[in-house]
């Protein structure tokens, strides 16, 4: 905020951190970034309060907490300041941090924990003593009301999606054999879902959600085995709940292993050969440092509960809502149930489409939307819109091509509603629109904002076309540079057109040129794609260049192509446009859908894009071997090139997750290379060691460029990595300087990657979207997240706005340059 509550150069106060409950990956990279950030505002006195909420009674206990003492923290999994679970008296807790002079609070944990800290709140204010308490939400089960996800959750979820992985390679590796996982979720399912989701090899996922029948269980477990010869089970440890209604003592019962058993009596009963290959990684999931994700976010979290405290916000939570970092009144978390996995929502139908398993439920089951979000509304404040929409707001309506406006619609029923289980409405109309997130900065901001509303990706009721139709086919290209989940999309999309009916799907070998060429046409088929998104690149070749498309669109409809997806970035998509204005004059019926893919993460719009993730993850490992060689070798430097041609998303983000960098170059900077030589040498002179990032695009910057371009109409760059390892030796040799330093180009490495859990499960998202859009008829259209929201939007929004680029007055930016302490290196 503009101005303070608190003075930070108040001598007489102090600030402390407490973590909570059981533990979640990340928590050592918040309470570091929670102590930097108090630390650059001036609070001279930082504690860590050891043993929970308990140990805000044992004064002597607290330990002192400094930048250099946290400096490495992130590196470990846990937390430093050992979690426990309880609450002692309150009235007693708020005694003890008065007497302290504590004057900001910050606690992390779950919903337990953010009710215990306004519990504090409320005794603090009791005895009218001034500090800011401040929740932040840490807990691997993601079940916090109202927030996006809560941090840790995907560190969770990708080491869950392993442990599955390793239960599939069991399963199909030894005879008659079923793997199965027990995964955490006492009350909630999101962690089992999602993995499954991201894993894609599982056959039975069971949510303590579910009232789950053990005889349905069984008897499918025995159809699988009779029908595949093995099977991937995944438990939630939540499922006792159910399983166990009618047993005695089920209070020392563990329910992955009691299932187990059961499976095993059934078959040795039937005298059926099975073996069970039992995984339990419940601790392992919690007890992992951050990955590059939560990395980031449990930073960015721990920051504005910095800047929150510092405002004197109290009695508040930070998280994320809608993709908006913002404040919320703890009072929430302690009137609204955790939230649960809706069994009526698109989420579950999701996993059910993906495991293919039945009814596993007792009959007569019903299930009803949850209320989470009706429960907020009732505690919130109704605020006028006039409030909001301030003069000159404008909300324009992005409207997507649609088939039907041309030809005539065959109005079908969606088969999905045969075999999709969830009860929800699922299935959208034709007007189902969503609206960006109103904004308003403060109460001086009084300029009008335009909004965009977009179309809701998903299943509509009606279809465009009809998939019995005979001789009608679908086809599939790649193009442009490599990005992990290319193959995860190219799976999902054959599934998902497999299930509406699409008997045959084609996959064009070596991008747009591959369509002139009849052997590059290859029929996929469910079976030939089940396990491609384990492999990195793409199974179709991807290329760069265009033959002409209006050659392309009399070939799709030659082959009766009705349903055409091309995966790429800017250029593929503009190709893209240009094969659905050629099929629009040839008058040919073809729904012609994007799906955006990019590392660079740098398409308007969009909250962000598919592998960018996935390639920030194996980024930032490349710097943490740069930190190693330049921490362990004397005289050393660690530099890392990183790719990143027109923008510094991939750089500016794995340098936040990684923390130890010194130095990061960006191709939106202004670079002036005598001062990066100089402060470099300083660096050098001061800690003998440094890590430098420099982005690829830096070679059309730092130094000039050829000017040739590529077969893709890409300028050709100027290596920047080995010429800036050669400046800095000379400058450091000039000076005397000893110096050594070691090299990384990890760049075609984090591209080639397979995609991780979370990019793997926004794959399948956006590919489920894009054949959804496709049999509806929608074309000339792209799919996409905007606002936490599944959306399809005109390709036009995504190829007339030029790359999305890192804003040098943003708050991503200042966060960056505050974690390298580098100065400007502007001319």
């Amino acid at each position: 905020r503009e101005h303070l509550y608190f003075d930070p150069k108040d001598s007489a106060g102090c600030a402390a951190i407490v973590t909570c409950g059981g533990l979640s990956p990340g928590e050592n990279a918040a309470i570091r970034e929670i102590t930097h950030t108090l630390n650059r505002y001036g609070v001279q006195h930082i504690y860590g309060i050891m043993n929970g909420f308990h140990g805000i009674l044992d004064r002597e206990g607290w330990m002192e907490l400094t930048p250099d003492s946290v400096q490495n923290i992130h590196q470990r999994g846990g937390t430093i300041l050992k979690s426990r679970r309880g609450n002692p008296n309150h009235t007693s807790a708020a005694a003890a941090l008065k007497a302290a002079g504590v004057r900001q609070l910050f606690a992390l944990g779950g919903d337990g924990t953010l009710r215990g800290v306004l519990q504090i709140f409320t005794a603090l204010s009791e005895i009218n003593h001034e500090c800011a308490c401040i929740g932040i939400p840490a807990t691997i089960n993601n079940d916090i009301p109202l927030v996006d996800r809560t941090f840790g959750f995907d560190t969770a979820c990708t080491v869950s999606r392993d442990s599955l992985s390793a239960a599939y390679v069991e399963a199909t590796c030894n005879a008659n054999c079923i793997g199965m996982v027990k995964l955490a979720g006492l009350h909630s399912g999101f962690l089992a879902l999602e993995a499954t989701l991201a894993s894609r090899n599982v056959d039975i996922c069971l949510l303590p959600e579910m009232d789950i029948s053990l005889e349905k269980v069984l008897d499918h477990c025995e159809t699988l085995m009779g029908t595949k010869g093995y099977a991937v089970v995944a438990v939630a440890d939540g499922c006792r709940s159910s399983l166990f209604k009618n047993l005695p003592d089920s209070e020392t019962l563990d329910v992955g292993t009691w299932l187990r058993d059961q499976v095993l009596a059934r078959f040795k009963e039937k005298k059926k050969p099975l073996t069970i290959k039992y995984i339990d990684p419940t601790y392992t999931v919690r007890s992992e440092k951050a990955n590059e994700f939560d990395s980031v976010y449990g930073s960015v979290l721990a920051e504005h509960a910095v800047h929150g405290a510092m405002a004197g916000y109290t009695g508040v939570c930070v998280g994320k809502v809608n993709e908006r970092n913002v404040y919320m009144p703890l009072q929430v978390f302690s009137k609204v149930p955790r939230r649960t996995v809706d069994l009526t929502s698109r989420w579950f139908a999701r996993m059910l489409f993906n495991t293919r398993q039945p009814v596993l439920e007792v009959d007569s089951t019903t299930h009803v939307p949850c209320k989470d979000r009706a429960l907020l509304t009732e505690l919130s404040t109704p605020v006028a819109l006039q409030d909001l929409l301030r003069d000159g707001t404008e909300v324009k309506r992005m409207k997507c091509a649609s088939l039907g406006d041309t030809f005539s619609s065959k109005a079908v029923d969606n088969p999905l509603k045969s075999t999709v289980l969830a009860s929800g409405d699922i299935f959208l109309q034709g007007d189902a629109w969503s609206m960006q997130t109103l904004v308003r900065h403060h109460a001086s901001d009084t300029t009008g904002r335009s909004y965009l509303q977009l179309l809701k990706a998903g299943p509509r009721d009606k279809l465009h076309f009809d998939p019995s139709e005979p001789g009608m086919c679908a086809a599939i290209v790649t193009c442009g540079g490599l990005c992990p989940g290319l193959n995860s999309v190219i799976r999902e999309l054959v599934m998902m057109l497999n299930s509406y009916g699409v008997k045959t799907v084609y996959g064009v070998i070596g991008g747009y040129r591959g369509f002139t060429r009849e052997d590059e046409w290859v029929q996929l088929t469910p079976e030939s794609v089940q396990d491609i998104h384990t492999l990195g690149g793409s199974i179709l070749v991807s290329d760069r260049g265009n033959p002409p498309h209006s050659e392309i669109a009399a070939v799709l409809k030659r082959r009766n192509i009705r349903q055409y997806f091309v995966l790429g970035g800017d250029g593929t998509h503009q190709g893209a446009m240009s094969t659905f204005e050629e099929t629009t004059k040839i008058s040919h019926e073809c729904a012609v859908v994007g799906v955006p893919k990019t590392i660079d993460n740098d398409i308007q719009i969009l909250d962000r894009s598919f592998g960018f993730d996935s390639a920030c993850a194996e980024a930032e490992l490349a710097i943490d071997s740069a930190y190693v060689e330049a921490s362990t070798n004397a005289n050393c430097i660690g530099l890392v090139k990183l790719m990143g041609r027109h923008c510094g998303w991939i750089a500016a983000t794995a340098t936040l997750a990684a923390r130890h960098v010194d130095v990061v170059l960006l191709p939106e900077m202004s670079i002036s290379l005598p001062k990066l030589l100089d402060y470099v040498a300083e660096v050098m002179k001061k800690k003998k060691s440094a890590v430098i990032v420099v982005a690829e695009g830096c070679g059309d910057t730092i130094i000039s460029s050829t000017g040739e371009t590529d077969a893709g109409g890409n300028k050709q760059l100027a290596d920047v990595g080995p010429y800036l390892k050669d400046e800095i030796t000379k400058h450091c040799k000039s000076l005397s300087i000893p110096l050594t330093i070691k090299y990384i180009d990890p760049t075609y490495m984090i591209r080639s990657v397979p995609a991780n859990a979370y990019d793997s499960k926004y794959c399948s998202s956006l590919a489920q979207g894009a054949v959804n859009a496709a049999m509806a008829g929608y074309t000339g259209i792209t799919v996409g997240k905007v606002d936490d929201r599944y959306v399809m939007l005109p390709i036009h929004a995504i190829t007339s706005q030029g790359p999305r680029k890192v804003e040098l007055k943003s708050r991503f930016f200042e966060r960056v340059m505050a974690t390298t302490k580098q100065p400007s290196f502007e001319p």
